[in-house]
């Protein structure tokens, strides 16, 4: 089990979290969210021992074994292959001795480290790893080639593949699918449902999260709470808190108004003073519990098209690549104002080649690209947010790209996109890969466009601007095309997809669920196993006295935590339904008492464990 006991923990002068406690039991896979800027990723730095704690605790059992992924892009001579089944400690270990045992002829070695070759999976070991590469959309040409040979995104994937090959008891995953496309992002979740340790993920994606969380620890301001399920039940959890907390601030309200209301009238009267006295003392002790936060909204500007031709732009019989590779043939597409399309495709399918020939970027290799003479794309790539210029200000740079706005028009613009007051006027270079996004889309909106092709748009970006996002689409009169592993964002967008396969673009009649079932039935989204962490030994003799009390103690806690999950259900639908202040206090009364019981089961299952482990 992880503990925070009252910890605190700070960047600088900045206080992230104060006073938090949370307990995250073992095997639970938990999704972190909050706003930018609320010390997500501080906190992973501090649970994988990178930072220290400024106050209070935060415990992770010493025996567990940490993995995340490098958040650099890895620079390797080593093939694909090598530098993902690096990621085994265990198993390069053991490779390594037996390369030295044959070196000097220590036979005896070898007799020993055979069977620990074993046990360690080395015989499937490479076939394992290729399978796993494979579900992160590599090509088996691709296994032999040198990491550096791979570009920035890629080279991200393989530092996933490094991870997700260790043995490890808690893997952090901070933004894993932001490099990742829409078929990759399915097979990740079928491979950490599997996961058989304790997951910790970071992410802005609803729909994964809802995939694989058994838990939600959300941040806000300085406190950190945890919350049972995915996101969707956190949010209808949250709701109900805030709700709650409304309603129990009014009747303090309406308390502190009627005892006011005896104060200012009897408080001249010598009869009433004592009494008087008493409502001031009364008044002083009466408080509420802080109505919780909520999301701020965020509203962004779309300027309506410049004009808007009919059709905007169309294919016919259209095929592109590049020189004598032909990546896509015979695409017949039409766009009309209103359009909502979403591409869908593995990595390598054509999705971008398809993007480019849309944008002009590409010339069609045969067939045609029928575009009117009105046509102004806004084509937003992630290249454009790497490129952005470190050393220019937000107000200058929209300025030069677009000398019509004045400088206040052009400050209230860059405002709806977060970029108010003095962040307009400071460079660009020391901004988050969130905000360089959203200046980047801000830039690209200005233009006017009537034709937006949107490659991976929300990568980096937060909840709230997400959804500012989709509520700028939805009022948009041109046409959009989308890649998208952000499948909320496409069934929120788009009201028609086709499909990126085999060279070949056509239409997708199903839903997303339908395509991940399609994924499923050709095996694309099958799991690799992933890699059990390395046993402990432990001797014969208390091998099935501590395993029958290990298991009674995981039933307890089982138990424990239903009951608990059962009571908190219990409370929360008694208060979205307005239940009486004397229903709600014994279901919160309850709910103590459930959460009193599972902590005791959780420290007795970790007294137990920790034997386990040492033995």
């Amino acid at each position: 089990m992880i503990r925070a006991s009252n910890m605190t923990l700070a960047r600088g002068a900045r206080i992230l979290m104060e006073r938090a406690n949370f307990d995250i039991p073992p095997g639970a896979r938990v999704g972190f969210v909050g706003r930018n800027g609320t010390g997500k990723s501080s906190l992973f730095a501090a649970l994988s021992g990178e930072l220290a704690t400024d106050a209070g605790d935060l415990i992770v059992p010493p025996t567990w074994v940490r993995a995340s992924v490098a958040q650099h892009m890895p620079q390797s001579q080593d093939s694909a292959l090598n530098y993902a089944l690096a990621g085994d400690e265990l198993l390069r270990t053991l490779r390594i001795r037996w390369e030295h045992a044959q070196e000097h002829g220590d036979g005896m070695e070898l007799a020993h480290l055979a069977s620990d070759l074993d046990h360690a999976g080395h015989w499937d070991a490479d076939a394992r790893c290729a399978q796993l590469l494979r579900g992160l959309g590599f090509a088996d040409s691709d296994l032999s080639r040198s990491v550096d040979e791979f570009s920035g995104g890629w080279r991200m994937r393989l530092a996933l593949a490094r991870t997700l090959m260790s043995r490890s008891d808690l893997l952090l995953l901070d933004e894993p699918t932001n490099h990742l496309d829409l078929d990759t992002v399915l097979w990740l979740e079928a491979w950490l449902k599997r996961y058989s340790g304790t997951l910790l993920v970071i992410s802005h994606d609803r729909d994964f999260l809802d995939s694989i969380c058994t838990h939600t620890l959300y941040l806000d301001g300085t406190t950190a709470q945890l919350y049972t399920g995915g996101f969707s039940a956190f949010a209808r959890q949250r709701a109900a808190h805030v709700e709650q907390a409304k309603r129990e601030a009014a009747q303090v309200d309406a308390q502190r108004a009627h005892l006011q209301k005896f104060i200012d009238r009897f408080k001249a009267k010598a009869s009433k003073a004592r009494q008087a006295q008493s409502r001031v003392k009364a008044l002083e002790k009466l408080s509420a519990a802080p109505i919780p936060s909520v999301e701020s909204e965020v509203h962004w500007t779309m300027p309506a098209p410049a004009k808007l031709p009919d059709p905007i732009l169309s294919l016919d019989a259209a095929a592109a690549g590049y020189g004598a590779r032909r990546v896509i043939s015979d695409v017949n597409l039409f766009l009309a104002p209103g359009d909502r399309l979403g591409l869908l495709g593995r990595n390598g399918a054509g999705k971008s080649t398809l993007m480019k020939l849309l944008a002009g970027v590409l010339e069609a290799q045969a067939g045609e690209r029928r575009a009117p003479r009105d046509l102004s794309i806004g084509y937003f790539a992630q290249s454009q947010v790497e490129e952005l210029p470190s050393e220019v200000t937000p107000l200058v740079l929209l300025r030069e790209k677009e000398p019509s706005f004045s400088d206040q028009a052009a400050r209230n613009y860059l405002g709806g996109f977060g970029y108010g007051g003095d962040l307009a006027t400071t460079a660009i270079g020391p901004r988050s890969g969130g905000e360089k996004a959203r200046l980047a889309l801000a830039l690209l909106l200005a233009r006017r466009p009537n034709l937006l092709l949107l490659d991976e748009p929300t990568n980096h970006l937060d909840m709230a601007a997400r959804a500012a996002l989709v509520e700028a689409l939805a009022d948009f009169a041109g046409a959009v095309v989308m890649v998208s592993h952000d499948r909320s964002l496409l069934e929120s967008v788009c009201d028609r997809f086709v499909r990126v396969y085999q060279g070949g673009v056509g239409e997708y009649t199903g839903d997303l669920d339908d395509y991940a079932k399609l994924l499923r039935g050709e095996g694309s989204v099958a799991a690799v196993a992933p890699a059990e962490p390395q046993a402990k030994p432990v001797e014969h003799k208390d091998r099935r006295g501590l395993s029958n009390q290990l298991k009674r103690a995981e039933e307890a806690l089982d138990r424990a935590s239903a009951t608990e999950s059962a009571a908190q259900s219990a409370l929360d639908r008694a208060a979205s339904h307005g239940g009486s202040h004397a229903e709600l206090a014994h279901l919160a009364d309850a709910l103590k008492a459930a959460s009193a019981a599972r902590e005791k089961a959780e420290a007795e299952w970790l007294v137990v464990a920790e034997r386990a482990e040492k033995a």
